[in-house]
């Protein structure tokens, strides 16, 4: 009889075939990774075992009839099998676990693989009772699903040889060199498996054993684990889902690219800023041409507003235009960022300068070109050849996976994918081989896990063969003096630039203001010809401060704006465009804001006030004033609010930032009640090495041996890989989808009658996915306990309907908060 891997609808699809097409689809993801192509063999082996369990007639039955136990599960017997033949082939170790473990995980998450392996004592057992009920149940639906195999052995040893066979054809076609062991005698090979399955389970233990004792300090073993389970189940997930596979785009005249579009867009510099960015873009393009081959970690430091995006991208190009002369392959280039609000800003920009490409005249750049990646972006995929659209499906899949030139994302997909366990984030750790990182603003990295961040870049580049270009105007000590080579110059260049410039003079005053008093001290100092962003690290505070001036002007003072994440994003957004249509027309309006402005957003103020913070968001926060230096020097003040008056009061800033981040910054600032912009690189590097000396990198430290053991879920020898996380969620939060206005309203009512009354699992997937961008923007994240009791539970995510709004939510400052809910900021 036929064997089937899975159907669409009516159609089955051969097993034979899906097994052979993922072979040589992870084979071809593995060969494009530098330095990894010994695990092309590997690669070839695990697609072609990876389905072996649906040879049975449990999986046979379910698919066709619906029914079926625990033994129409084929992923453990599939990596028992893989195990076997990588034994046969004589696999290092370290690769026989490794396809063991991308196999019987192909369709989770990456586990310890202390929590499936067994020891050859336990396996020979006179009864598995004995063991704990997991892995007594697991071995029971082993020995089951191995005696059903041996009753077809023939029909199966044919089916594998046609597999084979078919892989082969596809990796020749490929141009892929054809493993001479895919010609073995598979009857045999799977006779010997059905007699001996329990001695290559048993190995396996012992294996794990020696190479847990001996876990690489370097992360090889982690990094050849996560390239070959990446390459397993992103060829499966593509080939099962039908998706064409997507060839290698050309950009016309890469390497020119940004030379074209400041040509047609740009005079004679004038200004001192123009002058600054010229010279910035001038001096990072001379050096990246002078730059040894062999360099693979560089820097750009440069003041804020200097031009460091289109400086970044030039060397970016340049360094993919070399090593695709050398290699012929041209390496992706992944543009990382912190937040998600200035991802469209860095976005726009690509896409103009793409569109100096000669010959392009398309109405959007294509997807297979630049790719914007973030969960608010849109689900949309368009190709180079036809411009047309790939399907909504099709699309999230080459979107999650990454399948373009250039990638414009967040630290979160990077990071959560560098050290990484969840299968939807390691699909694209295979497109990451031989890429070119350029990470913007890295100082927002929480300080904790720079040691983690530092060392996981540094064994990529190594093992990946990564090209890391690090932008900021605030780098952290990171790498060794002999690592890295600056961009911007020499350090007496790197000063000068920040020297030039003097926009603004930071004056601090660290006496004790409640919110109340410092709204005051606002409103005194308040001139109406002027500019203000004001910048609270709490919602609340913010709150509080914009309802104090709205008070006292009544609807008669300037143009008055609140933001932070209170507010619906579809709001936020709104907002910040007609604040920049304001400035951008000479009309002084009002900000006040939590720190979701802070770093990125092209926003020009006369005169900034800030909360105490870290000094890196405090320089980040006075590149929004004066930032196109337009006037001679403006002011930044900052301020220290606490949450009560008198001596017991405590730093509004410590909620946020933690007592080691607002004790070192505030012994600094008070040493420096005066701050000019030349000041602020010597006062950056003072703070963050004050931070360092004064927190632990415990976490790292553990986190770095997590990695280093497999250790990707909790178990009893410390935290997990499981355990890093970039962004950590607030305890007690839930999301809320609001109906601010009909558009609103319209979603809502969508997403009841498309997504929520769906009961088939892939079809509610679809429709979500039809309406994802707009569902996100109108959702937010609050307390749970303000919530409790006050909405109907029947819908998930709760849901504040139009009727109900101005119980729940402010139009001018978002979700009502009535009782104090600690620091939440973002």
């Amino acid at each position: 009889m036929p064997y089937y891997a899975h159907k669409d609808g009516r159609r089955y699809h051969l097993l034979s075939v899906h097994l052979a097409r993922v072979a040589a689809g992870a084979a071809a993801r593995v060969q494009s990774l530098p330095g990894r192509r010994e695990l092309v063999p590997a690669a070839v082996l695990a697609g072609l075992t990876h389905d072996f369990g649906k040879y049975t007639t449990y999986f046979q039955r379910y698919l066709r009839q619906g029914q079926g136990g625990p033994a129409k599960q084929h992923a453990f017997i599939s990596g028992l099998w893989a195990a076997h033949l990588a034994g046969r082939l004589d696999l290092p170790a370290s690769l026989r676990l490794a396809v063991f473990l991308a196999v019987i995980r192909h369709h989770q998450e990456l586990a310890a693989p202390d929590e499936f392996l067994v020891s050859p004592r336990e396996l020979s057992l006179p009864s598995w009772d004995e063991l704990d009920p997991a892995t007594g149940g697991r071995l029971r639906v082993i020995k089951d699903q191995v005696a059903d195999l041996r009753s077809q052995a023939g029909a199966i040893a044919g089916s594998l040889f046609w597999a084979a066979r078919r892989a082969a054809l596809f990796l020749d076609g490929q141009g892929l060199e054809v493993p001479p062991w895919l010609e073995m005698d598979w009857s045999g090979a799977l006779e010997e498996f059905l007699d001996r399955w329990t001695v290559a389970y048993g190995e396996l233990y012992g294996q794990w054993r020696k190479l847990k004792r001996r876990a690489d300090k370097d992360l090889k073993n982690y990094f050849e684990l996560l390239s070959l389970f990446s390459a397993l189940i992103d060829a499966d997930k593509i080939h099962a889902a039908g998706v064409e596979e997507n060839k290698r785009a050309v950009i016309p005249a890469g390497e020119e690219l940004v030379e074209r579009y400041r040509a047609a867009r740009f005079t004679t510099p004038r200004t001192a800023m123009e002058m600054l960015r010229e010279n910035l873009y001038r001096n990072v393009s001379a050096r990246i041409k002078e730059a040894p081959p062999e360099q693979k970690i560089f820097t750009i430091t440069a003041p804020t507003g200097s031009g460091k995006t289109l400086a970044g991208m030039q060397a970016a190009f340049y360094l993919r235009h070399r090593l695709a002369s050398a290699s012929g392959l041209p390496p992706r280039i992944i543009y990382a960022l912190p937040f998600t609000s200035i991802i469209d800003q860095t976005h726009g920009v690509c896409e103009e300068v793409m569109r100096a490409a000669p010959g392009f005249t398309g109405a959007r750049v294509p997807t297979s070109w630049l790719l914007k990646h973030h969960h608010l972006a849109e689900i949309d995929y368009r190709q180079e050849d036809d411009g047309g659209i790939r399907p909504l499906d099709e699309a999230l899949m080459l979107i999650e996976s990454w399948q373009s030139e250039m990638v414009i994302t967040t630290f979160v997909q990077l990071f959560h994918t560098l050290i990484g366990y969840e299968n939807r984030m390691l699909k694209k750790f295979c497109r990451l081989g031989g890429a070119i990182l350029i990470l913007d603003e890295v100082q927002n990295i929480p300080v904790e896990y720079w040691p983690l961040v530092e060392e996981t870049l540094r064994r990529a580049c190594e093992q990946l063969d990564l090209r890391l270009i690090l932008m900021t105007a605030t780098r952290p000590e990171w790498f060794g003096e002999h690592e890295i080579l600056e961009l911007a110059g020499d350090p007496e260049t790197v000063r000068q630039q920040f020297r030039v410039l003097n926009r603004v003079n930071v004056f601090t005053d660290m006496i004790p203001l409640t919110v109340e008093q410092a709204a005051a001290e606002f409103l005194r100092c308040y001139r109406p010809g002027l500019s203000y962003l004001v910048v609270l690290n709490t919602i609340k505070s913010s709150i509080s401060f914009y309802t104090a001036l709205e008070e006292e002007w009544g609807g008669n003072g300037p143009p008055l704006y609140y933001l932070s994440t209170n507010i619906v994003p579809a709001e936020r957004e709104r907002r910040l465009q007609e604040i920049r249509t304001r400035l951008a027309r000479g009309e002084k309006p009002v900000l006040v804001s939590t720190q979701v402005v802070e770093a990125g957003v092209d926003l020009d103020f006369d005169e900034v006030w800030r909360d105490l913070g870290p000094v890196d968001s405090v320089v980040q926060v006075a590149g929004r004033c004066n930032r196109h230096f337009q006037r001679p020097q403006a002011k930044v003040r900052l301020l220290h609010l606490v949450d009560r008056a008198g001596d017991g009061g405590r730093s509004l800033a410590s909620y946020v930032y933690g007592k080691i981040h607002t004790l070192a910054a505030r012994r600094l600032f008070a040493a420096r009640p005066r701050l000019e912009e030349p000041d602020f690189f010597d006062a950056v590097d003072d703070y963050f090495r004050a931070v360092r000396q004064g927190k632990s990198m415990a976490e790292s430290r553990r986190l770095l041996e997590a990695m280093a053991g497999w250790r990707f879920t909790g178990g009893e020898d410390g935290p997990s890989v499981k355990d890093f996380a970039l962004i950590r969620d607030l305890p007690r939060y839930v999301q809320v989808f609001v109906c601010t206005d009909a558009a609103a309203e319209e979603v809502w009512n969508r997403y009841r009658a498309t997504v929520a009354c769906e009961r088939d699992i892939r079809r509610r997937r679809e429709a979500f996915l039809a309406i994802k961008r707009d569902f996100l923007r109108y959702l937010i994240s609050v307390p749970a306990e303000l919530l409790l009791h006050r909405l109907g539970a029947e819908s998930q995510p709760p849901v504040i309907p139009a009727h109900l709004l101005e119980e729940f939510y402010d139009a001018r400052t978002g979700f009502k908060r009535i009782i104090d809910d600690g620091a939440l900021i973002f």
